[in-house]
């Protein structure tokens, strides 16, 4: 699944990102391997076994864990000053972003895929984005990361932005009956100019999507 750099396409490949083959794996020899799963599942467990040193990490639900990842992998690496300067610069384009956010945040709903009307809720890195360039999630954290939403919740909710991560499910969500009889559509909010690369990859360009959603926010804001 990864493409960027474009020079990573021309890599052997090693299966799905959810189900990577540790055949293939083993086969390419590696001395650590650096992934997101359960650290005793045993699939990794046998690699270890093999003398690979694995080093996993569970999803990221903050902008702090992305963080975290970047200073882990820096160290196993042996760049930990390099990885350092990165978290920093990171740490400095979201103060940046934070503070040209809207003075009244409006609300959004971030819609995963449709059908079924899939959302992030409030402990997720994407939510976490939204809420620092200045918006407020409509789901909040008490729900799975990226729950299933009732329609009829969702019209409850009634959000100012729609924010769609797909472009896969921008079709259904234009046409839905119910979508359409929200604020967000009501005033033209339903959005699916965010680059996908973006706003869905936890890695260090997730800056540049809080830039693209920001004037979003600060468009729908009533008072801006």
């Amino acid at each position: 699944d990864c493409d960027y750099p474009t020079s990573v396409k021309s890599l052997p490949k090693i299966g799905g990102f959810l189900q990577p083959s540790m055949e293939r794996i083993l086969a390419l020899s590696p001395t650590i391997v650096v992934g997101i799963g359960q650290p005793n599942s045993a699939a990794f467990s046998s690699l270890r076994k093999k003398g690979i040193q694995v080093l996993l990490f569970d999803s990221p639900q903050k902008i702090d864990d992305i963080y975290t990842i970047i200073s882990h992998v820096g160290t196993a690496m042996g760049h930990q000053e390099r990885a350092k300067q990165v978290v920093l610069s990171l740490r400095t384009q979201v103060r940046e972003i934070e503070r040209s956010k809207p003075k009244i945040a409006p609300s959004v709903l971030i819609v995963i895929w449709h059908p079924p009307l899939t959302v992030a809720a409030g402990n997720t890195f994407i939510s976490d984005m939204v809420h620092k360039a200045g918006g407020i999630n409509v789901i909040e954290s008490g729900f799975t990361p990226y729950p299933k939403l009732q329609r009829e919740t969702m019209l409850y909710k009634n959000p100012e932005i729609i924010l769609v991560a797909d472009p896969g499910a921008i079709s259904a969500v234009h046409t839905d009956a119910m979508i359409k009889l929200t604020l967000a559509a009501k005033y033209g909010f339903i959005v699916s100019s965010i680059d996908p690369n973006l706003l869905l990859r936890p890695g260090p360009r997730f800056p540049m999507a809080m830039r693209q959603i920001q004037p979003i926010l600060i468009a729908a804001s009533p008072h801006e």
